[in-house]
């Protein structure tokens, strides 16, 4: 017997973030998923699919406003549609110094 896998209930920031994610992206004709970043300043991970324009027009405005940082983790075209991965994370100032092996390259510019 199989088990499937089911995915943690989001809590906190992330179940907030997540939710109005959901809701921006149905308004646009986008779906969206959800998965757990491996980084510890991850707040969520986006998978957001839909037509290749619409994905790349709207997809900034699904992040705006949220009091997270945002970075593209990957994109790809498939037959049926466009899939974009963003790694929503806790804003720059609450994140706590990592060593090199956490850090996504955006985080390795210093700052003045």
């Amino acid at each position: 017997m199989s088990e499937r896998h089911v995915p943690p209930v989001a809590t906190g920031l992330a179940a907030e973030v997540q939710r109005a994610v959901r809701e921006r992206a149905k308004r646009r004709g986008l779906h969206v998923a959800f998965g757990e970043g491996r980084r510890s300043s991850d707040v969520t991970l986006v998978v957001v699919k839909g037509d290749r324009v619409d994905v790349l027009r709207h997809a900034p405005a699904l992040f705006e406003g949220l009091g997270v940082d945002q970075e593209a983790v990957r994109s790809s075209q498939m037959a049926e549609s466009f899939e974009l991965v963003v790694a929503l994370m806790l804003p720059r100032e609450r994140r706590r110094r990592r060593d090199a092996e956490e850090r996504r390259a955006s985080e390795l510019v210093d700052e003045d």
